[in-house]
């Protein structure tokens, strides 16, 4: 069990929630939150794991590394910051965009990291 699903099961005991009422209140399915509490969802996004972390009342201080949010655990451009929210990307696209630069550079804008991140898929799902 990952340690996030096991904070997320904890919690939701601690609440005296049902799976189904808090997949329910952020808008997954039993069965999925099912998944995340055991540590088999894979690519869990991110705003699932805010919406988990804002509804149970988790604060970032008790998620701890693992689980925090993707902007504590690394330091994120703005304009990544801003792509990744619009476009729900998933949290290994958003470290691994994170980690990419030509010749030392990251792009500006969403916009740009929206066009590397589409040329990415279109290259990786050819």
């Amino acid at each position: 069990m990952s340690d996030f699903g096991a904070r997320v099961r904890k919690r939701r005991g601690e609440e005296g929630l049902s799976q189904e009422k808090l997949a329910q209140a952020i808008g997954i399915s039993r069965n999925y939150l099912s998944q995340i509490e055991r540590g088999k969802a894979t690519n869990l996004s991110w705003q699932v794991m805010n919406r988990l972390t804002a509804v149970l009342g988790m604060q970032e201080e008790q998620v701890g590394d693992s689980t925090a949010t993707i902007d504590q655990r690394m330091e994120f451009p703005p304009s990544l910051v801003a792509f990744a929210q619009k476009a729900e990307l998933p949290t290994d696209d958003v470290l691994m965009l994170a980690r990419l630069k030509y010749r030392g550079q990251q792009p500006t804008t969403p916009e740009k990291w929206e066009l590397l991140y589409n040329v990415i898929k279109m290259t990786v799902e050819s």
